[in-house]
Parts: structure tokens; sequence; C-alpha cells
């Protein structure tokens, strides 16, 4: 498993998972497009996966219109409620299909960068990994939810769905959420297959204090822990520098095209 296929198959299997919760959905509405609706009204929840691989195999123009009507069935999903959304585009989507996007009102944002990292790598006598906390209990969920909304610089509290996912999701095995003191928060997402490291941030007001990196070295830990000899993720621009200095690899870009609904 190659891997761009590594971190493509984790977050399929976080968007399947997370769809179990309550006021979300999922649709796997056809082979090749994997669509989540988190309920929350900010674009980066709301995430519909296209994958190159079951367009393959056949001649080029058929591989392209099936490409297209997918992309169509994946936009009408969201059209209804016109719920802001996200495609991330892994290598192999042909132009034609991504001008149906742009047609449809989809900009293309920053490209992210699909990364792992060994497990082994870290050090497990490290004093700091003491430093992060797994929540416990709705209270808890609720102040993680508020940390990570704004460490990643969105305005005001946490929308109600967004609360709601999170203490969803603290009472489910596949995750483990952390933070440090409510300071600097992250999310572990088990498939079962292969562990996805998520919201990684920090209030802006504790930047620069080494938090975020004490973070990622404490998922990498808890993903040795249960076994799994790597992580991935997506990260974005700004959060490259960070996982590059904490040993992830990338595998490649991933274009973003996003979808505003005012």
């Amino acid at each position: 498993m190659d891997g761009y296929s590594e971190v493509y198959d984790n977050f399929v299997f976080l968007m399947i998972t997370l769809g179990k919760l309550s006021g979300t959905r999922y649709a796997g509405c056809r082979p090749g497009v994997a669509l989540y609706d988190s309920g929350v009204p900010d674009a980066y929840e709301n995430y519909a996966l296209l994958e190159p691989g079951p367009f393959s195999g056949g001649a080029a123009d058929a591989i392209n219109r099936s490409m297209c009507e997918t992309i169509r069935h994946g936009l009408e999903f969201f059209a209804g409620n016109k719920r802001a959304h996200i495609w991330p585009i892994f290598p192999g989507v042909t132009d034609e299909a991504r001008e149906i996007l742009e047609d449809n009102g989809l900009v293309r944002d920053e490209d992210f960068h699909a990364m792992l990292a060994e497990t082994s790598e870290i050090d497990p006598d490290d004093a700091d990994l003491n430093l992060v906390a797994t929540i416990s209990g709705d209270n808890e969920a609720c102040k993680w939810a508020g940390c990570a909304w704004r460490g990643f610089d969105l305005d005001g509290e946490p929308p109600a769905p967004f609360v709601s996912n999170v203490k969803g999701m603290s009472r489910m095995d596949a995750f483990t959420l952390v933070h440090i003191e409510m300071k600097a928060t992250g999310m572990l997402y088990s498939s079962g297959i292969n562990c996805g490291a998520y919201y990684v941030a920090t209030g802006r007001e504790f930047r620069g204090q080494g938090l975020a990196g004490t973070i990622v070295e404490g998922l990498k830990s808890r993903a040795r822990r249960l076994g799994f000899r790597r992580v991935v993720l997506l990260a974005t621009p700004s959060g490259l520098r960070l996982y590059r200095k904490h040993g992830f690899k990338e595998a490649g870009t991933v274009e973003i095209y996003r979808m505003d609904c005012k």
C-alpha cells in the first residue's frame, strides 16, 4: 500500500465512522466517492473524497465520463442543504472533472500534503509525553471542542453540531482525543488498519511553546501502544514544517477544492 492509499483509506474509514453519529450523514453514493456531511457549517468539516482507483483499467474516455458523473452525484449530495464542503483531490483526476468542480462554484485552495511517520521514531521515555492527557466525559469533550475550534482560528464558540460530534467521538473506541491543559488538542483515529492524526491545533495565545509538537509525539506514542507502526495525516501548508520536524515524510500533495455556502 503506497502512502497516498494509506492516507486515503484512513480518511474514508474516518468518514464512515463519523457518519454513525447522530446528526451526521455519510454516503458512498457510488464506487470512487465518499461523502460526509457533519452538520457543521464550516467547509473543512464536510468532505467529498474522490478516489481515482475505481476508474482505472478502462478506455480514457470512459474513465473520464464515469469520473465526471461521479462528481456530479457528489455535488448533488451537498446541494440540497447548501452545505459548505471541500473536495480533497488525489492524483489521477482528469482535467474535465476539475472543470466541473470549478463550474459549480468550487475554488482551488492551498494544497494539503499526504504524510506518514513511523511510530518507532519516538522516545518512549520523553517526559513531555506525560503532559498529553486523554479527555473523559462530556464536560471535557465540550472544553476540547472549544479549544480545537479556536485553535484553528475559527470565530466565536464552536457550533452545537461540532460539540455534539466531539462528544460522540469521545465515546467511541476508534477515537483518542487528547489535549495539553486545554491549550492544544489532537485526535487519533484508528480504522483497525492504520491510525490517522487529526485536529492538531493550539490556541493563539499558547503558540510558540512547543505544545503542538508534544501533541504530535503523544499521538504517535498512543498509536504505537495500539500496535500500529505508522501514523498518517493530511497536513495544511502551515503545519508542514511541524510535521516534518516530528518525523513525517511526504507521500505527495492533495489538491483542495472548496465551496463556501452563505
